[in-house]
Formats: structure tokens, sequence, C-alpha cells
């Protein structure tokens, strides 16, 4: 009978069958509590697939206190004709944007057992003559809360159904939090967007409690969408009905038991989705961040939250469209915001996300940079490669592309993916090595006092076979104005670990430089001005060059290894830093 069914549904899927068209949607909502043991709609309507055992049922079951709830139940195995799935759609209102939910129940002793929300549902009844066998036809979105094998796998999923058939990706499988499942939860299912479409499923511990498992969205555009099958260019659904499901598609164990309440539909209740920064973001911008995100269509206006961590405040005046400007943030901080959205019900709470401003304002992070020109790092970092009294080459010599080399260092990296070589050779005639870069092609740009950076900040990784170098940076103003900065150490370029060289801003200050108009950056080793001798050469990586806050630079050089607060004091703050803990070894145990 599977592989009866399996090769039907192929047949018409092949057929291409067109489903019968969705009427307009309305901004229409309902919901069933099922309480009274009885419906509160009396527009239920019930099918599956396929329809020929007739054992597939739905009943209202009593609970304590009379909260009473839907069961759906199959007692054939697909094997001699039960149903793959039942479904139920508790009205014939179409909507575009959807928020469907439910409390759904994990029994401990099921297995392969399956059930879930769909939205923008279009169906047909059919009577045999299209897939060889009675029962309902559909296309739709659909969320999955399954425990495959037992309840301590529960997941999530979400999935696009064309025709009876799923169109899916295990990326969008999300496993829940904890591991003792078999009890209620509540799930919700968002739809918004025509083209794109965004999908996303949410597990909650109960209605407006936390959050158990979220998917990723699911964006569905009229092209080729990276989940899709090869060669699939599958248009969105625009709208459709709502419903519940439940599915078993294995011959054993036999059929399906699952149950439902206080399952609803609403067109002002799907959550604005896709914000920017992306949720848990991290390394944001502290200057120039603009907050975006995309609205259900119910938002007539919004009201935006925004704050720290633990401390979110709304905003006023709200923002007038989807897009919102920040002021300066501080830096390496966690911030949380929120959209409600506002429409003729009110407002309706949105999901809360959080991102985390960076530790310094970025100058370069060497990310940007590809093999092919013109955006080699090479071309924005100018070596000596045309000066024969410059020693230094950006970027690997030679690399072997197809062996996947490449200009920049892929492997020892600081953050992100990258980092930049810089070879010096100060040997013969040469006494020095540097490479420059023209602020008007960094991120940063020529103002240097944005962010109210305190320190400029690079990290450098050298090699144990260097020769001793000079390291320093040199920056330029846009009245030729420059002034250099050199590195204490000349043996630091012969370290194998990352270390962030810290240089204080206000040394180019006091030299008469204007930092609001840097025009060049150096960096730089060896000596430019031949009063020290500089023979030998190397490679040294440099990544994560930023303007930062506050630095202790010790300038002194006094002991602060007791230094615990980083407030470049040794005194009683690091005291009671300590003294916080004091004596808690009890609370502990070695395991």
């Amino acid at each position: 009978m599977s592989e009866k069914l399996k090769c039907a549904l192929v047949f018409w899927a092949l057929l291409g069958l067109v489903l019968a068209a969705p009427g307009p949607a309305a901004h229409a909502n309902w919901s069933d509590t099922f309480n009274n043991n009885s419906f509160d709609l009396p527009t239920w309507q019930f099918y599956c697939y396929p329809d020929i055992t007739k054992t597939f049922t739905q009943t209202i079951k009593d609970g304590p206190d009379d909260n009473d709830y839907l069961s759906f139940d199959e007692t054939s195995t697909v094997a001699i004709g039960g149903s793959a799935f039942g479904t139920a759609f508790g009205a014939n209102e179409n909507f575009t944007d959807v928020r469907v939910g439910a409390i759904v129940n994990v029994t401990g002793d099921a297995s392969y057992r399956h059930h879930g929300l769909a939205a923008r549902v279009s169906y047909l009844i059919d009577d045999g003559t299209i897939s060889g066998y009675p029962g309902i036809i559909a296309s739709c979105y659909v969320m999955h809360i399954n425990w495959e094998v037992g309840p301590a796998n529960l997941m999530i999923d979400i999935e696009k159904v064309v025709n009876l058939q799923n169109m899916m990706d295990e990326d969008f499988d999300t496993p829940a939090s904890g591991l003792i499942h078999d009890r209620s939860y509540y799930a919700e299912l968002d739809v918004i967007g025509t083209d794109p479409t965004y999908v996303t499923g949410s597990l909650y511990e109960y209605k407006g409690g936390p959050v158990v498992a979220r998917t990723p969205i699911m964006i569905d555009t009229g092209g080729r969408d990276w989940w899709e099958d090869e060669g699939v260019r599958d248009a969105p659904f625009l709208n459709g009905v709502s419903g519940i499901f439940a599915q078993n598609e294995q011959e054993d164990p036999v059929g399906y038991h699952t149950t439902f309440d206080d399952v609803f539909s609403v067109s002002d209740g799907p959550a604005a989705v896709t914000p920017s920064p992306a949720d848990g973001a991290k390394t944001v911008r502290t200057v120039g961040t603009v907050l975006s995100w995309k609205e259900a269509a119910f938002a007539t206006s919004r009201q935006l939250w925004f704050g720290k961590a633990g401390a979110m405040e709304q905003v006023t005046p709200s923002p007038a469209g989807s897009t919102y400007s920040l002021p300066d943030l501080e830096y390496g901080a966690t911030y949380q915001w929120r959209i409600d959205q506002v429409g003729p019900s009110g407002p309706v709470a949105g999901r809360l996300w959080t991102f985390t401003t960076a530790e310094c304002l970025t100058v370069d992070d060497i990310e940007d940079y590809v093999d092919p020109e013109p955006d080699t790092v090479w071309n924005t970092w100018i070596d000596g490669w045309e000066d024969a009294n410059n020693g230094s080459f950006t970027g690997y010599p030679d690399p072997n592309f197809p062996a996947g080399e490449h200009w920049v260092e892929a492997e020892i990296v600081h953050g992100g993916a990258q980092s930049m070589p810089v070879f010096y050779d100060n040997t013969g005639t040469v006494n020095y090595s540097e490479v420059v870069a023209q602020t008007s092609k960094l991120p940063i740009g020529s103002d240097w006092t944005q962010g109210g950076g305190k320190a400029l900040g690079l990290y450098f990784y050298g090699d144990r076979d260097n020769t001793e170098a000079t390291m320093y940076v040199r920056l330029e103003d846009g009245a030729a104005k420059t002034h250099t900065v050199t590195h204490p150490a000349a043996y630091a370029v012969q370290s194998e670990a990352w270390w962030q060289w810290n240089i204080d801003l206000q040394e180019f200050v006091d030299a008469g430089l204007d930092l609001s108009n840097v025009t060049k950056v150096c960096i730089g080793l060896g000596d430019t001005t031949n009063t020290v001798t500089c023979d030998g050469k190397g490679m040294v990586l440099f990544d994560d060059i930023g303007l930062c806050p506050a630095r202790c630079f010790n300038k002194a050089g006094l002991d602060l290894r007791g230094d615990v607060n980083a407030d470049c004091k040794v005194n009683f703050g690091d005291f009671a830093v300590m003294a916080d803990g004091w004596l808690n070894d009890g609370l502990s145990v070695l395991p």
C-alpha cells in the first residue's frame, strides 16, 4: 500500500495539479477552546489522506476543570490504507499574513509521530480519479512538532508542501531545549509577506512563556531558493486557510494519536522578522548603526523598545517606518530591542532581539579582500613593490589558488576569516618596510574622532624565526602633518601569539594631527629616519585594526600584574573584586 501511495503521489505531482484558487484574503480571526465539550466554531472541516479505511476520527475529550481538548486518532496502519495524515480547518477564511497557534501535547510513548500547524493552505478533495486514492490534496506552509525516536529528541521544523510533497531542508530542523518533554507546549507558525514570504515556527513553554525552540526563517521567493530541489522555481503561496494536522507515514507503529487545544488563526498576530542587526549579532558598529525589520501587513504603526540588556525603554517618537537610526553606542555592550506592531486591535508584542557591539570601531578587519583585482589586499595596503627604498610586500607571493591558497592568511586569524600578511626585508640598502592605506579605502573613513575612541588598537602575530625589527604606526592628516609611534619591543615580531598593540590617540593630537581628517595610515617595520641600521627579514600578520575605548597604556612602566579590574591602577578596587569571591573554595568541587 505504501509503495502504491508513493507512486501515486509522484504521478500527480508530475501531472502538475492545479489546486483550487483561494479567494480574496480577509482580516478575519478565529479561535476555538473546545471547552464545554463542544466546538466554539460551527465551521470546522476535517479531512485525511488517503481516506480509505474511514478510521481517522476527531473527538473532543474531557480535560480537567472542563478544559477540554481536540484529539486526532488514526487506528489503521498505512499498510492497509490508514490515513498518512489527518487535518482540520477552523474556518474557510483566507489569510495573507497570519499567525496560527495551538497548545500541543508530546506524549511519552509515541514514536514516528508528527503533528503541527498549517498556513496559507489551498486544497481540493480528490475522489480518487486524480491521485488514485480518495482524500485531501493540499499545498501550504507547515510547522512540524515531532519526536521520531521519543520525546527526548523533540524538535520542530518548517516546510513548504506542494500537492502533499514536502519541500524541505534539514537546516530548518531545530531541537527543543531540555530533555523531559512529555508535556504540553504552545506552538505558533508565523507567515508574512508575498514575494518574498517569511515563514517562522516557534515553540514555547506556554503562551507568553519562554522560547523552547525557534526555527530559522524560511524565505520563499519566485526564484529558485537554496532550500528547494534542483531545478525547482516554485512561487510563494500568497494566501489560504489555516489549520492543524497529525501525521504518521510509517507502517509501524500504527496510526497516530495527537491532541490540540486553544487553536486560533489571526491576521493581526505575526511578529516582525528579519531584524538587522541579526538577532545575536556580534561586533556591531558603535557608530552609524541602523535598525531595520520586516513588518506584517496589519501594522499601521509600531513601537520600538531599545536599550542595554535588561533595561529596554520605549523610543519616542516611534519610528515612522521600518528603520531607525541609533545614536552612538557603547563599545562591547549588549543591547536588546523589540518591535511591537500596532494594528486595528492595538499593539502586538514582538520578539526580543539582541546584539553586541564591537570592542573597537573598525578601521580595517581585513575581511573584505578577495583574490581577483581590484579588491586585493595589496590594492588597499600599498607595499614597496615599486619602491626601491621600501622592503615590504603585502599578501602571500604567488598563492596556489586551485589548492585553496589566497593573497591573505585564512587559518591564523584573530577574528573573522582573514588576516593580512606583511613581509619585511630590511637588507642591503633598504632600512624600512611599510604598507600604507588611504583612509578613503577603509571602512573607518577619515574622521577618527567618531565613536569617542581613545586608542588605536591593532593585533599582530609574528614568527620565532623573524629578525628583530621595530614596529611602528604612522598617521597623516589632510594638511600632510604626520606622526609616528613605535612599539617598545623590537622582539615583539617574534611572538607566535596574537597581541593587541594599543596606541594612545592623544599622542597624535599632541603632535598636531587633525584626527577628524586622517588621510593615511601606515604600518611599518624598521626605521624610516635611517638613524638606526635595521637588518633582517620576516613576516608579521595583522588583523582587527580599530579605534578602541580607553586603554591602559602604562607609559610609566608600572608593575600592573595586580590590576584585576583593568583600570590601569592597583588599588582597593582590585581587592574588592577579589574579595567578592573570597573563600569560595567550598562552593565548588573537583570533577
